[in-house]
């Protein structure tokens, strides 16, 4: 045994995989709604195929950005994990019933689902930890939105940006929609 070199063990090591957390605003917000959840699609399509190894993908469960890209996870067979302000029956209790459906589906099928705060005492502060937990856990934020100021897409950008995380931005045009920056999930 003396003198013979220690063999590298055969079994392969796994990489990590690249923790890609998702932001953006809900449908009205756009222009064209349609081709905000495309850029969606086209983004998630893109990140697969530029991605050698894993992905995840962390989004928090709003309408519009946030379960376009949970969906697009699920077709393009990509572990997602999903992040909750509220339990779902009161973060979506005055969704319709087609989006509340689309939670539920995505809630589901979720590699991880986590509720920030269990008995809604937090209030508006359940959605400030939500997005700074994507921000933190993400090795990439992907924003899909117009650049509005104000509300949870701007708020969890600028944890993305205090953090220095990669930021890849897909600006869309506005709708004519007031801004309330008081308002959760823009």
């Amino acid at each position: 045994m003396h003198g013979r070199k220690p063999q590298k063990s055969s079994m392969p090591t796994s990489k990590p995989p690249l923790r890609v957390g998702w932001t953006g605003h809900r449908p009205h917000y756009f222009r064209a709604p349609a081709e905000a959840a495309a850029a969606v699609q086209r983004a998630a399509e893109e990140l697969r195929r530029e991605v050698a190894g894993p992905l995840v993908f962390i989004t928090g469960g709003q309408r519009g950005v946030d379960l376009w890209a949970a969906e697009a996870a699920m077709q393009l067979g990509v572990p997602y994990h999903v992040y909750l302000p509220l339990p779902l029956a009161q973060f979506a209790a005055d969704w319709d019933a087609a989006d509340r459906a689309a939670l539920e589906r995505v809630w589901a099928a979720a590699a991880e689902r986590r509720v920030f705060d269990e008995s809604g005492d937090f209030g508006p502060g359940a959605y400030t930890l939500r997005n700074q937990a994507i921000a933190e856990e993400c090795d990439l934020l992907v924003a899909v939105w117009t650049g509005r100021t104000g509300g949870g897409t701007h708020e969890t950008v600028s944890f993305a940006r205090a953090l220095s995380k990669p930021l890849r931005e897909v600006l869309l045009p506005a709708a004519d929609v007031p801004s309330d920056p008081a308002a959760r999930g823009l």
